[in-house]
């Protein structure tokens, strides 16, 4: 539960305490309440529209709440009419309760140094700055022990809430943002009217930051406000600008963004989606705030002096920064403010792709550049297969010459000029040494296969391992943040409590370090997830640092397995998980490619035993043809003989035998054996290897499926005890020290409970790996097949399964 939350409840608690304890007034008196409002538009409109409903449910039944339209006085945002009009209402004797909305007419009225009838004002930016009354007092804890410290008016008759914003932290956090030296602080004209004799005290407070600060009125005149800007202006932080139409404002911003000076909202986040660079406000809770006043209001009528009320209602810190408006002011925010800020508008550029496990493996067994190497490998052994078997098929060559001799070198044997051609055929009838080299040329090529399937399955896994990396790496940092957040919102309840003087300034400095410390786990979760990110790329061939969108992977994944529930029965006890195991030992062996790859490996050892023996006594035989023609030219020979024709042919059978050759057949015969026993040992090896793989895989995936709701029960208890230990502190029963242990602990559990998700997720891919098969690839026939094997062994087992 949010700490200021908690605190408020505990007001809301010590209110409803008083309304047994202070005389109210009587049942069914009619009261008139008086409402005065900055102008005639804005969030205050809808404010005083809740508030009436808010009032008139909790006085049902005790008062008769009236609030007369006479009675509700709307004003021009000017200081002087606000004035008017709170007056007008306090001299009022028809006004039982005076009702003050806006932010210029409540520090009028909260500063007033007597006050005739009660006034709740609504609401008061910073009571320091604004010269407005606060003292502290102490009061029982409702229904505990000891005290407790609360900030009050002090003023007889005077209710108001603060928001106790402080400018000068909320300039050095736009500072750290976008680093600047001028800054000019719009405030609305009214506003700045009324406080014009303070804004020297603002000044000099921040010129010790090393900012030189001019204060600028806007009115309903936006170009007028902008031409008023100083040239040196290097920043604007903008204040309430409840006077401004939604276009009003949208084109403030624009002008400013225009001449590329960041923005800074003093508002909240609101104003952040709508343009605003930066701030450090969260959105404020309208509800608490009706609820708070109506709640005042009630208490007062119950006869609650005002002035006796709490004050603070502190709003919850959360930097968020536009990334899209810096941007188009070249802002570029450091890692450490984006580690900790909540990032609206786009935070990077757009995402070029949407993943999710399925796709990140399947397009991993696709892109993947190792596997495309290994493709080309089989395809290089498919044509060493073609080589080999080239050896058994008919050979032809065709040969062709051509020489010239010295006249007197030639004769009749020798002609001067001679041309001549063959064309040669020959074919193996039987050759060992041939047929046994395609035989394990192929099962080497079977092998090359089953490695490269081998490699798919490993890549597959790794891209799977790498995808859920990046989801955890993403939810870590995302813990990482909530928790750094957490730390915030402790250290602004630190500082209520420093306040109000009910823990000393070193426990604000202890929340200070400890933010530190939080930025610094972000930031390195930060790396982690851009780390994952790039592995993930690296897989899928993709560029290194290119953005992603994911999709949340959990065990309801449809694609990630046969459905969990069909699966219970088999595993859901000591014996019906055993068999489980040895089905999916089985299963395992089927689909190893590592034992496929051995397989192979053996037959191609086998048939080189074999061919070693063979070399002994069965000899090489072939059969071969010619054809060879001439034709001779030059000066004719001295003694006429009568030669050859110019046409020769011959044909012939060959058969060799080796019959020794120094033992070199006998040592190969030895040395095939040798291979043979070693593949058969190693393959024995590996089977070993595969099922240890599988029956580890499964333990592993049944002990991380069973530790995700045990992570999940103790990350709740943790969540409770912090939440119980902030209550504790909240009220002031426990320190510091405890309030940090029990936040340690509820983060450490919170990161457990999101790692045993993602491990056991992991556990399925590698039990998925173990089996040779990944169910991304699996049609939902090859499911249902693989189901009914399943229930086939079972009943061969004879082991019953339960039905749910």
């Amino acid at each position: 539960m949010n700490p200021i939350r908690r605190l408020r409840q505990v007001l809301f608690a010590g209110f409803l305490a008083a309304l047994i304890s202070v005389p109210s007034l009587s049942q069914g008196q009619t009261v008139r309440v008086g409402i005065a409002l900055d102008g005639p538009t804005g969030p205050d409109v809808a404010l005083r529209a809740s508030l009436e409903k808010e009032v008139r449910r909790l006085t049902s039944g005790r008062h008769e709440v009236l609030f007369p339209p006479e009675l509700q006085i709307v004003g021009d945002w000017s200081a002087a009419a606000a004035r008017q009009n709170v007056d007008s209402l306090l001299a009022d004797a028809g006004v039982d309760v005076a009702l003050v909305l806006g932010v210029v007419g409540p520090a009028y009225a909260a500063r007033k140094p007597e006050i005739p009838k009660p006034v709740v004002a609504a609401a008061v930016l910073d009571p320091e700055f604004e010269g407005v009354p606060v003292e502290v007092r102490s009061r029982p804890l409702p229904g505990k022990p000891g005290v407790e410290r609360i900030r009050v008016s002090g003023v007889t008759n005077l209710s108001y809430v603060s928001y106790n914003q402080d400018l000068a932290r909320e300039v050095a956090t736009f500072r750290e943002i976008a680093p600047f030296t001028h800054l000019v602080i719009l405030r609305m004209e009214g506003w700045l009217d009324e406080f014009a004799q303070m804004q020297e005290r603002a000044t000099d407070t921040l010129l010790e930051l090393g900012v030189e600060a001019t204060f600028l009125p806007i009115g309903r005149s936006i170009d007028a406000a902008l031409a008023g800007l100083p040239a040196a202006t290097e920043a604007v932080m903008l204040s309430a600008m409840t006077h401004l139409s939604d276009n009003e404002f949208d084109y403030l911003l624009a002008s400013l963004h225009q001449r590329k000076l960041p923005t800074y909202s003093l508002w909240g986040q609101r104003d952040v989606r709508r343009g605003v660079m930066a701030s450090l406000t969260a959105d404020r809770n309208e509800l608490f705030l009706v609820r708070r006043v109506a709640l005042n209001l009630f208490n007062i009528l119950q006869g609650q002096d005002a002035g006796e009320m709490p004050i603070d209602f502190s709003v919850d810190e959360q930097l968020t920064i536009n990334m899209s408006t810096a941007r188009s002011v070249g802002v570029d925010p450091t890692f450490a403010l984006l580690t900790e800020a909540q990032l609206v508008g786009e935070t990077e550029f757009p995402y070029s792709r949407r993943v999710s496990l399925a796709t990140v493996v399947q397009e991993a067994a696709d892109l993947n550049l190792d596997l495309i190497a290994a493709e080309r490998s089989v395809e290089a052994g498919f044509r060493l297969v073609r080589e080999a078997r080239s050896a058994l098929l008919p050979q032809a060559s065709v040969l062709a010459s051509s020489s010239f001799i010295d006249k007197d070198r030639a004769s009749l044997f020798q002609p001067q000029r001679q041309v001549a051609g063959s064309l040669g055929i020959s074919q193996l009838i039987y050759s060992e040494q041939a047929r046994s080299g395609y035989d394990i040329e192929r099962q080497v090529q079977r092998s090359r296969e089953e490695e490269r399937f081998q490699l798919r399955l490993d890549i597959m896994l790794e891209a799977a391992q790498s995808y859920l990396d990046v989801l955890r790496a993403r939810t870590i940092e995302s813990i990482q943040r909530t928790n750094l957040a957490l730390t915030r919102s402790n250290t602004s309840l630190a500082r209520a409590r420093v306040d109000v003087g009910a823990a000393r300034r070193d426990e604000l400095l202890r929340w200070r370090s400890q933010i530190a410390q939080d930025r610094r786990r972000v930031i390195d979760a930060s790396a982690q997830r851009s780390q994952a990110e790039i592995a993930v790329n690296r897989v899928l061939n993709r560029p290194l640092e290119e953005s992603f969108e994911t999709v949340e992977a959990d065990l309801d994944d449809p694609e990630l397995t046969v459905n969990f529930e069909r699966f219970r029965p088999f595993v859901e006890s000591p014996g019906s998980f055993k068999v489980f195991r040895e089905f999916m030992t089985r299963e395992a062996f089927d689909g190893s490619p590592e034992l496929r790859q051995l397989d192979a490996a053996i037959r191609a050892h086998q048939r080189v035993l074999l061919a070693s023996k063979r070399a002994f006594y069965i000899p090489n035989v072939g059969v071969n043809a010619q054809l060879q023609t001439f034709k001779n030219s030059g000066e004719p020979s001295p003694v006429p003989v009568v030669g050859p024709n110019h046409l020769n042919w011959m044909v012939g059978v060959s058969a060799s035998l080796p019959l020794f050759q120094g033992g070199l057949l006998r040592y190969q015969r030895t040395r095939a054996e040798l291979e043979l026993d070693r593949l058969t040992t190693e393959r024995e090896a590996a089977r070993l290897l595969v099922e240890q793989r599988i029956r580890s895989a499964l333990h592993q995936a049944g002990a991380s499926f069973a530790g995700i709701e045990l992570a999940e029960e103790a990350a709740a208890a943790a969540r409770e005890n912090l939440e119980l230990v902030r209550d504790s502190y909240s009220e002031g029963f426990v320190s510091i020290v405890r309030l940090l242990d029990a936040q340690s602990q509820a983060l450490s559990v919170q990161l457990e409970a999101a790692n045993a998700i993602f491990d056991h997720l992991i556990d399925l891919m590698a039990t998925q790996r173990a089996t040779g098969r990944f169910d991304y690839f699996r049609s939902p026939e090859e499911r249902e097949a693989f189901i009914r094997r399943l229930e086939s062994y079972f009943q061969e087992r004879g082991h019953a399964v339960r039905n749910n």
